[in-house]
């Protein structure tokens, strides 16, 4: 039966249905609207603004036009921060997916013992971020531990920390063990979902493990690896607080990266306008990677049909 042919009493009944499911519909997404609103797109437009002013704490803000944006192509600091952020990120995403894929796979053997070194793993995870960098810095102090061991071992004047060549792969090996956790969790439940008969058809056609790995397991794991690759990307680029309390951004800038260096322009020289230049930049580079690499699912990455 057609709407139309309905008794009209019927209309209206289903007619205030719909209306009633609309509305508690919108109640449940309201809250969550109102947050985007309020706490992502309200700031994102604000930096926006911001960037086209000159503004200090103390002073009134003015209207700078793209005055920032010129004063940034020229600014030292800016594209030295820019270089440490590539090799903070590259770092950290290499060394993050290879060990996390490494454990992930001895996460998966049925061995004695593999629960507890599970939690192992993922403890770190779990552990406040601050207290993680102090805890390694206090490890790796002039005289900590670390370095002394590695004075013992005949490493002349170790201090991972304060020495430009090593502080900011140091710190870039402090993040990954904070972190690696949470991908080989994420590696393990893809490689769970991988059908061993598949795997026991792949030996009897004589493929060994390296073979088995990156013509079997890869691509049917490639959607996880996709996710993971993303979420670690954009994590790195966002670091702050480990770099900050292990390094303040030093020695001679070699851990400043484009955060680190915002922060500073912003509550160290109070240039609120620049710094919102800084952030501006890094919305569109995190945007432009993000975009790339969703371009580029398609090719890389194999879905099951």
């Amino acid at each position: 039966m057609t709407p139309a042919a309905l008794p009209t009493h019927t209309q209206r009944r289903r007619g205030g249905q719909r209306r009633r499911e609309g509305l508690t519909g919108w109640a449940f997404v309201l809250p969550y609207a109102l947050g985007m609103l309020i706490f992502i797109i309200g700031p994102l437009l604000a930096v926006g603004a911001v960037s086209l002013m000159n503004w200090s704490l103390l002073d009134t803000p003015t209207y700078a036009g793209l005055s920032n944006y010129r004063k940034l192509l020229h600014d030292p600091g800016f594209l030295s921060s820019l270089g440490v952020t590539a090799l903070f990120t590259a770092g950290i995403v290499v060394l993050n997916i290879s060990a996390a894929l490494g454990l992930s796979g001895l996460m998966n053997l049925k061995l004695a013992g593999i629960s507890a070194f599970r939690t192992a793993v993922f403890s770190p995870v779990v552990m406040p971020i601050v207290a993680w960098a102090l805890v390694w810095k206090f490890l790796l102090q002039p005289v900590g531990p670390v370095n002394t061991a590695l004075q013992h071992a005949g490493v002349s004047g170790a201090n991972l920390l304060q020495v430009p060549a090593t502080a900011l792969w140091t710190v870039v090996v402090i993040e990954v063990i904070k972190s690696v956790g949470l991908n080989a969790v994420i590696f393990l439940s893809a490689l769970q979902g991988v059908p061993p008969e598949l795997l026991e058809a792949g030996r009897l056609d004589g493929a060994n493990r390296w073979q088995s790995f990156t013509r079997l397991v890869l691509p049917l794991i490639s959607p996880t690896f996709f996710l993971v690759f993303i979420i670690t990307l954009i994590g790195a680029l966002k670091v702050f607080t480990p770099v900050w309390v292990l390094t303040g951004g030093g020695p001679s800038d070699a851990t400043t990266t484009l955060l680190v260096y915002l922060y500073k322009q912003g509550f160290g020289f109070f240039d609120f306008g620049y710094a919102s230049v800084i952030a501006v930049v890094l919305f569109v580079l995190i945007l432009l990677m993000t975009s790339l690499q969703w371009a580029l699912r398609r090719r890389l990455v194999f879905y099951e049909e």
